[in-house]
């Protein structure tokens, strides 16, 4: 189940999820910002991985709340996806360029991350340095993250 809060209103309301999910959304979901609308995106196979094997995954956009209306595209990935990815994934998210960001499962070095731009279906390794002592730790990818450094 879905909650929204109007803050004009101050009421609470639900949407209903996409087909076949009753109760709670399965694992391969994430939860984006799609242009300013609710969006799920889901691994092809139903696990909360994705895995070199993979050759698509799904992002269903909410296109009208009070309807509980979604909408499907599916997304074809490249064939250097199998070239580019060593073990693991999961969907971290996405990032205002229009770019689906992969994570590592563990960290492993050299550490990366993986963009899929949505628009172009161009896909890149971006490797991230001084992560070395984590080798092996399950380390969580935040996206979008902004902090407020003002004293209150």
């Amino acid at each position: 189940m879905v909650v929204c809060f109007d803050l004009r209103s101050e009421k609470f309301s639900s949407v209903k999820l996409l087909g076949g999910f009753t109760k709670a959304l399965p694992l391969s979901a994430t939860m984006i910002n799609y242009n300013g609308r609710l969006a799920l995106l889901m691994s092809s196979e139903d696990t909360c991985y994705v895995f070199r094997t993979c050759k698509r995954f799904k992002l269903w956009v909410l296109r009208d709340a009070a309807k509980h209306e979604w909408s499907k595209r599916v997304y074809v990935l490249p064939p250097s996806w199998n070239d580019l990815v060593t073990g693991p994934m999961y969907i971290a998210g996405m990032v205002g360029t229009k770019e689906i960001v992969f994570s590592p499962h563990c960290q492993i070095v050299p550490s990366y991350v993986i963009y899929f731009n949505v628009k172009s279906k161009t896909i890149r390794k971006v490797g991230i340095q001084g992560m070395e002592a984590f080798q092996g730790e399950m380390i969580n990818t935040y996206l979008n993250y902004v902090e407020n450094v003002e004293l209150l």
